[in-house]
């Protein structure tokens, strides 16, 4: 008799060597969605997230003792090589065992998970149903090249399985949040920690650093129609964009927030606002039913200028307190070479939208695309520069290009000569590249400007803790004024900011991420 047991395994986020770790916010939705079908046809699901167990590599040994299977998923970045070198382990240990990934990454390089020695199988975008197949198909001693959606070996070389489209929400089976030990991250997000957090998001209301609030995140669609060429969701969901509806999903925040007491949510979507009837119905639920959150999500700079005014209303009545805003590029040119379509002057519009409702824009820029001249880049920085000392509000980040694979700028790098790393491990660092050596080459004065303009937003936004506030007031007010004229020739500020640092003998803070 087949074992009902299953081993779900989420790498972790950040490399804790380095002293780093992510948001504590971020459940491990991707292991709970999966579970759903197979915890409704009966079988045991073990769950480990390497970020809330200090012992997750003896965890996942011991649990896979006596397991059906063993399964994991990542994104780029260090859970590709964390979940290399667990899944090594299980290996090593039970062979025999089946090993199942799933998740953006794997579904973009099968092979290397295939050809690696730490995978069975691999599953290609959306995987509630693939892996309920697998579950399934394994147990009954089948065969898993006959299950759609999938990537295989058979007699040494990779094969597809026949197609999987994307369904919608309603196709699956609840998600099993008795799995989570929800307490266990409200325990992490409360507590101060000697790590380095990535990608912490601003606090809402009365929330502060030594008063944070108890965060949960959510899926709450799958996909994205935006066919932007950097960007691997056009492989993996052919555009496609499936939700809960509005009205629904708000009732079973509510329910979830009744149960587990959470004051943020955070929607995990690739793009959560596609549809103005939806967020409306989602919305004007949450103020029905007065649930005490505030909550935060992406959403696009057009579809913001597509919204009625009535619709950005009611995102500020449900207490919406943070969108992510994907600018990308501060040129017409530019939005059209990668497909993004902006307009430019919609940028600052509808920035300006939300921010005069006190919703805070979570802007991000790219700089050194494949092919992108220097005019272009510094455009770019202008733009971004711009936007921040309009709306100090808003955040306004600008990042290096990253070759990702499976996107159109990955192909386009490596013809410009971009070397694509062939190992796990050096996946894994792809967010310490971040200073783009390994691809299209950002000159080195553009580089020196996007450096002297990421401090001086710092010191604007008065991310700067140490010193009195009339002197931190000071230098915000300096940086300001070089925001708004682009002059980053002598960063006096950061200058005068450095000198206090070192003459009161504190170190220097680290910058934010």
């Amino acid at each position: 008799m087949a074992s009902k047991k299953l081993v779900l395994f989420l790498p972790h986020r950040a490399d804790p060597g380095r002293g780093e770790m992510f948001s504590a916010d971020l459940l491990p939705l991707e292991l709970l969605q999966i579970a759903s079908g197979p915890v409704a046809d009966g079988y045991e699901v073990v769950m480990i997230d390497a970020m809330v167990e200090p012992d997750y590599l003896k965890k996942v040994l011991e649990a896979c003792d006596g397991a059906l299977l063993f399964a994991s998923s990542c994104i780029l970045g260090y859970q590709v090589y964390d979940g290399y070198l667990v899944a090594k382990a299980v290996k090593e240990k039970y062979p025999n065992l089946p090993c199942i990934w799933g998740g953006w990454f794997p579904s973009v390089t099968p092979q290397m998970y295939l050809d690696g020695g730490i995978a069975d199988a691999v599953c290609i975008g959306q995987g509630e149903l693939a892996f309920r197949e697998i579950v399934q198909t394994i147990a009954n001693g089948g065969d898993l090249a006959d299950v759609p959606g999938l990537a295989v070996k058979r007699d040494g070389r990779m094969i597809y399985t026949d197609h999987r489209p994307v369904v919608g929400f309603d196709q699956f089976e609840p998600v099993p949040w008795g799995l989570l030990d929800f307490e266990k991250y409200a325990e992490l997000q409360v507590k101060p920690t000697h790590l380095k957090v990535r990608h912490r998001f601003p606090l809402p209301g009365h929330w502060t650093p030594d008063n944070p609030p108890r965060a949960f995140s959510f899926f709450s669609s799958f996909g994205c129609p935006e066919p932007c060429t950097f960007c691997c969701s056009p492989l993996v969901t052919g555009r496609r964009w499936k939700a809960i509806p509005g009205k629904q999903l708000a009732e079973e925040i509510a329910e979830l927030q009744q149960r587990f007491k959470f004051d943020v949510l955070r929607f995990q979507d690739a793009n959560f606002g596609v549809a103005e009837k939806r967020t409306r119905e989602f919305c004007q639920t949450l103020v029905d039913l007065k649930v005490p959150i505030h909550w935060n999500g992406t959403i696009e700079i057009e579809t913001i200028m597509r919204y009625e005014e009535s619709t950005l209303d009611l995102l500020q009545d449900s207490k919406c307190h943070l969108l992510w805003l994907g600018a990308e590029a501060g040129t017409a040119e530019m939005q059209e070479r990668i497909k993004k379509h902006i307009k430019i002057e919609h940028i600052p519009q509808a920035i300006g939208a939300l921010a005069d409702r006190g919703i805070i824009p979570g802007t991000f820029w790219i700089i050194g695309y494949p092919g992108e001249t220097r005019e272009s880049m510094e455009a770019t920085l202008k733009q971004a520069a711009a936007v921040k000392y309009a709306y100090p509000l808003a955040g306004s980040e600008v990042y290096p290009f990253r070759p990702i694979p499976g996107t159109e700028d990955f192909d386009a790098a490596v013809k410009l000569g971009f070397e694509p790393p062939t190992d796990f491990k050096t996946w894994g660092d792809c967010f310490e590249y971040k200073y783009n050596s390994q691809n299209t080459p950002i000159p080195e004065d553009v580089r020196h400007t996007w450096q002297r303009y990421n401090n001086t937003a710092a010191i604007y936004d008065e991310y700067v803790s140490e010193g009195p506030r009339w002197m931190r007031k000071s230098l915000s007010k300096i940086a300001g004024w070089r925001l708004q004229r682009g002059a980053y020739g002598f960063p006096i500020e950061q200058k005068l900011y450095d000198l206090y640092v070192r003459a009161t003998g504190q170190t220097q803070p680290a910058a934010a991420d």
